[in-house]
């Protein structure tokens, strides 16, 4: 397997799922309790596999090498995720090196399709199953937004979980930022892929509107993803 495509399969769908949207709650201030932090966000990481029952939105994947502003490759899929079943894609458009499209795009549409099946969702999710998490007493703010900031470290080495941070909005504990590496790396010669990704909140629930995802790896240098999402259509699962 080429020492890139594992990480790239690996780590679109982790994001995805290790921080996938949460359902909006009560306005709250900064001075909240470290332990009110954690426990209403990881509640609201575990509505949201409930109160998501199915959303459709466009992405548009990039990949970028040695910093050249030229894409290598591009492909736009329309996703369709349904609580029941998965994710599933229909492509759009693709462009650009064969090489780039089934070596970095496609394995991470298929990543995206394994952390999203029913039966390995908990596995990544933003749990006190998974993480160790630590809330940062100073704070910060992106994008306009107070945000509480949580330390993230996996209770176990796994490619499907980071070592970095998240950023919730103060007063919904919404996901509004996730950066970080891989606690164990999908390949030796990879090392740890820088992971950042972005989200608005849509119809009470934060998905994600940004990805990059930046590699290096021994024979192919750098390598960055990027992943623009837009049009979503959400509908929400309002049984108890």
């Amino acid at each position: 397997m080429n020492p890139l495509e594992r990480p790239l399969r690996v780590l679109s769908g982790t994001i995805a799922i290790l921080v996938s949207c949460a359902i909006s709650c009560c306005a709250v201030s900064l001075v909240e309790s470290p332990d009110t932090v954690i426990t209403h966000v990881e509640a609201l990481i575990r509505a949201r596999f409930e109160h998501l029952a199915k959303y459709v939105v466009r992405e548009h994947y990039a990949v970028y090498r040695n910093g050249a502003a030229e894409t290598a490759a591009q492909q736009t899929v329309e996703a369709t995720y349904q609580k029941s079943t998965g994710i599933t894609y229909t492509t759009v458009s693709k462009a650009g090196s064969s090489m780039w499209l089934s070596r970095a795009i496609e394995p991470a549409l298929e990543s995206e399709r394994e952390v999203n099946d029913v039966t390995t969702r908990h596995q990544v999710m933003l749990t006190a199953d998974n993480y160790e998490f630590k809330v940062d007493p100073a704070g910060d703010s992106v994008n306009g937004r107070d945000c509480f900031v949580l330390d993230l470290k996996p209770r176990r080495k796994s490619p499907y979980l980071l070592n970095g941070k998240a950023w919730v909005d103060a007063r919904t504990y919404l996901l509004v930022r996730i950066r970080g590496t891989q606690s164990r790396s999908s390949s030796l010669l990879a090392g740890l892929p820088l992971i950042t990704r972005d989200f608005a909140h849509i119809r009470g629930f934060a998905m994600v509107v940004h990805e990059e995802i930046e590699a290096h790896t021994f024979l192919f240098g750098q390598t960055v993803v990027k992943i623009d999402y837009d049009s979503y259509d959400i509908q929400r699962d309002e049984r108890p």
